[in-house]
């Protein structure tokens, strides 16, 4: 069994129980039997039914797949990220990728479990989801968020939003002509002569020590300024 030195530092206990059965290939209830965890306890906290196992099952964990107590609390806060419904992200990528009965040729998952995956009446066990990872070429990680995702959701517990990039900040395009046409100045100006005064060594000198995002912050500056006269 691999330890966590390979998981992203916060991923949720939930999910990384449920890779970590996708990675032996078993269903839960073997996973539960060869962590000597109870299967319902296991299937619950999975879930999101159980949100504080009993201490008895955090060291059995801790002591089957290798994980220090502390990280096996500290995981437990974390919660699945936002996830798409299974069946309509399952059907879109079967559109994208062939045919059902192809996915169950090749899955050697039957067509009426895939039938039920897709009409929403059941999600994929663990060795199943991997099956269906490896075939579509899924990121096993993201497919085993993406199970105990739904599982949670389909239990009305929380899941963790997706963070959003950071937006560009804002800026009119008459601003940004006028701060690139500062840009093409400075940088076609021909080299300072000596003479300057001391402010301007002293500004060129906290010019040249400010990160890129920093100057172009500077430049909408005096382009604000020169607009304003």
């Amino acid at each position: 069994m691999s330890t966590t030195s390979a998981y992203p530092e916060k991923l949720p206990l939930s999910v990384l129980l449920f890779h970590a059965a996708m990675d032996r290939r078993i269903s839960i209830n073997a996973f539960a039997d060869d962590i000597d965890v109870g299967t319902i306890s296991l299937r619950q906290f999975i879930a999101g039914k159980t949100q504080r196992p009993r201490q008895k099952t955090i060291d059995r964990i801790s002591e089957r797949l290798d994980i220090p107590v502390d990280d096996v609390r500290q995981r437990m806060d974390f919660l699945p990220e936002a996830a798409p419904v299974f069946s309509e992200w399952l059907q879109d990528q079967i559109n994208q990728w062939g045919t059902r009965s192809k996915l169950a040729k090749q899955t050697k998952i039957s067509d009426g479990a895939l039938r039920n995956y897709l009409n929403g009446h059941t999600l994929p066990d663990a060795d199943q989801a991997m099956s269906i990872a490896e075939v579509l070429e899924i990121d096993s990680l993201k497919m085993a968020n993406l199970v105990v995702a739904n599982h949670v959701m389909k239990n009305g517990g929380n899941l963790a939003e997706q963070v959003a990039p950071e937006a560009e900040p804002f800026v009119e395009v008459e601003a940004i002509a006028t701060i690139e046409a500062v840009s093409s100045e400075l940088l076609s100006a021909p080299p300072l002569v000596t003479g300057i005064s001391a402010d301007e060594e002293h500004l060129i000198t906290l010019w040249r020590k400010l990160h890129p995002q920093g100057r172009r912050a500077s430049l909408q500056y005096i382009a604000t300024l020169l607009a304003e006269g």
